[in-house]
């Protein structure tokens, strides 16, 4: 197995993964939607799409806790 899917996943959820305060959907239908674009890019740079880090059910842990960490909705809002 190689750090370099490994470097790459934590990268781009740190990367891509934001405060959204507007957000008020499911976080599950959010977590499918970010792992697919992740997936999509991971392709693009080429990597082992059968490497163990980029399995479904890997991605889909870390993608929903690093979601669940970033969801306040008082972030970013003008404080009283």
């Amino acid at each position: 197995m190689s750090d370099r899917p490994s470097s790459f996943v934590r990268d781009w959820i740190s990367e891509n993964i934001r405060n959204d305060p507007t957000f008020e959907g499911d976080v599950d239908a959010r977590t499918a939607k970010t792992i697919e674009e992740l997936k999509n890019e991971a392709r693009k740079a080429g990597l082992d799409m059968t490497d163990p880090e980029l399995d479904d059910d890997l991605l889909w842990d870390e993608v929903h806790a690093a979601i669940e960490m970033t969801h306040d909705p008082m972030a970013g809002g003008i404080k009283d």
